[in-house]
């Protein structure tokens, strides 16, 4: 078993490849997909096109969606550790002032983190959305929060879990307003940068497909092929959903929750993104009950020492479990919104746990 993760080289697990070739054929299934245990690679392979031009490479970039999320989180909990921002403080006292509401007077930044603050996801459509492949910008998002603004909690903050895209859009604005520095500035040099996660970037306005990057496709039945996904126009925020990375990279993230370390988080500061944070008996997606009752920390989805979360955006969907008691990661990138990642990192879990 190679040691270590090598993008220039595949590497084929015969029960693995033979369940992902079954996802091929009934989900033509396109990206990528990674099992690692400790620091040898188990599986690694590249499946279907990256554009309509070229194939995926284990070194593809894909965009991953709500995998941004513990980013998001972990650089507010880089700004507590520093005492900019106080996880017990509301929120009205952290956005900036156009922003606050007096609806979200007893709203506290730990609520957004772990989804228990009540606030109301973003709809799909509305009049003032100019959502351009699903992502949102300038007016658009002005007009998501300020619809936020206005809407009743849908429960008093702390007492149930309720995923919510736009608590996370307002965490960024969070960040730049206490920090100072643009969200994506922020999280690729406090982040990112330290660790060499240098192939990764957050999508903003004006993003250009940088070369190896792979097409939001799905798979078109009428035409029997991959084609560009643009039937689907969901609002996704750079806070909430704007990482584009590679394996490569995501791999030196995972080390952090392994070591517990990075240059500018400390262990304390992981392990609470891990731990459970939602009141218990909320409902949350049964189904990803693997090691014990399904529950949420600060953007991160957890089941006992399991530590996951999925991903969905127009053209892309991704999902990654990482178990800390066994060393265990499965990935999974797809640029092909129609596959199942949770069926398909489901049953890569299944076969080497």
């Amino acid at each position: 078993m190679p040691v270590g993760f090598n993008a220039n080289e595949e590497v084929v697990h015969q029960p693995t490849e033979q369940f992902l070739q079954e996802m091929v054929v009934g989900e033509h299934l396109s990206g990528v997909a990674l099992v690692m245990r400790g620091k040898s690679t188990v599986h690694a392979r590249a499946y279907g096109p990256a554009t309509l031009n070229s194939a995926n490479r284990l070194d593809t970039i894909f965009h991953v969606a709500s995998l941004t999320k513990q980013f998001t989180a972990a650089a507010v909990m880089h700004l507590v550790a520093q005492n900019v921002i106080d996880l017990d403080g509301h929120i009205n006292d952290c956005l900036p002032e156009k922003y606050r509401s007096d609806v979200w007077s007893s709203v506290r930044v730990r609520h957004l983190l772990s989804h228990t603050s009540g606030i109301s996801d973003y709809a799909e459509t509305r009049a003032y959305y100019e959502v351009v492949d699903g992502w949102a910008f300038g007016k658009t998002v002005d007009g998501m929060i300020r619809e936020a603004m206005a809407k009743e909690l849908q429960f008093e903050p702390g007492t149930d879990f309720h995923y919510s895209n736009v608590g996370y859009t307002l965490l960024g604005e969070i960040i730049q307003e206490q920090s100072g520095i643009p969200y994506d500035v922020f999280v690729q040099d406090i982040l990112l940068d330290p660790i060499g996660m240098t192939s990764s970037r957050i999508h903003v306005e004006g993003h250009e497909p940088r070369p190896g990057e792979a097409s939001g496709l799905l798979w078109n039945e009428e035409e029997v092929r991959h084609t560009k996904d643009d039937v689907l126009s969901l609002p996704v925020t750079s806070p909430d959903g704007g990482l584009a990375t590679t394996l490569d990279d995501f791999i030196k993230w995972i080390a952090v929750y392994r070591k517990l370390s990075h240059p500018n988080l400390s262990a304390a500061s992981l392990e609470g993104m891990m731990q459970p944070s939602i009141p218990a008996g909320s409902y949350l997606w049964p189904q990803q009950g693997f090691r014990g009752e399904a529950s949420y920390g600060f953007g991160l989805a957890n089941s006992a020492d399991l530590i996951m979360h999925e991903g969905y955006i127009v053209g892309f969907r991704s999902f990654f479990i990482y178990g800390r008691r066994d060393d265990l990661l499965i990935v999974v990138f797809t640029n092909n919104t129609t596959n199942d990642v949770f069926r398909i990192a489901k049953g890569l879990f299944e076969i080497h746990d």
